[in-house]
């Protein structure tokens, strides 16, 4: 994984070759819940991470890749559908407000009977809400980003060593 410096900060960029590695990147549970976007083209250079929502709305995929790991990782999110009036909500990864349309419950299927929630953006546009607001408040963006990363790394971890009972 190479690095590159923006005005912000420094930030992980990598590539995905072909359509098959993207694939690859999924877990078998999700890669059966997988609808690639259409006119995807090859090598894919990621700033960060890549990440779409399948056209119903309700899976929005995410591919990451630490500097330590030797391949990206990718995860299936299913968005909980949400009843009654419009409430605000926070991102518990970027800290961003927003209404229940924008800040909701995604998750992740651990096993026929186990999944985790996460109150996140719905679109997982998280890092560009990082920069944003650190840009209009003329503050460096290097700590909220460093700690999206750490707490996607995280949700990877978790994937990884989930054991069923």
């Amino acid at each position: 994984m190479q690095s590159q410096i923006n005005n912000f900060t420094k930030e992980n960029i990598f590539s995905i070759e072909t359509e098959e590695e993207l694939i690859q990147a999924f877990r078998l549970r999700d890669q059966k819940k997988l609808i690639l976007p259409e006119r995807l083209q090859f090598p894919l250079n990621v700033r960060s991470y890549f990440t779409w929502k399948e056209p119903s709305g309700v899976y929005t995929y995410l591919v990451f890749k630490m500097p330590n790991w030797d391949l990206p990782r990718g995860v299936a999110f299913k968005r909980t559908a949400h009843s009654g009036e419009s409430v605000g909500g926070l991102c518990n990864w970027c800290h961003a407000y927003g209404s229940s349309e924008e800040i909701g419950f995604l998750s992740v299927t651990m096993s026929a009977q186990v999944s985790n929630s996460y109150i996140i953006c719905q679109d997982l546009r998280c890092i560009e809400k990082i920069e944003e607001a650190a840009m209009l408040a003329g503050k460096d963006p290097e700590k909220p980003i460093a700690e999206l990363y750490r707490r996607m790394e995280k949700l990877f971890e978790n994937i990884s060593n989930y054991k069923p009972d």
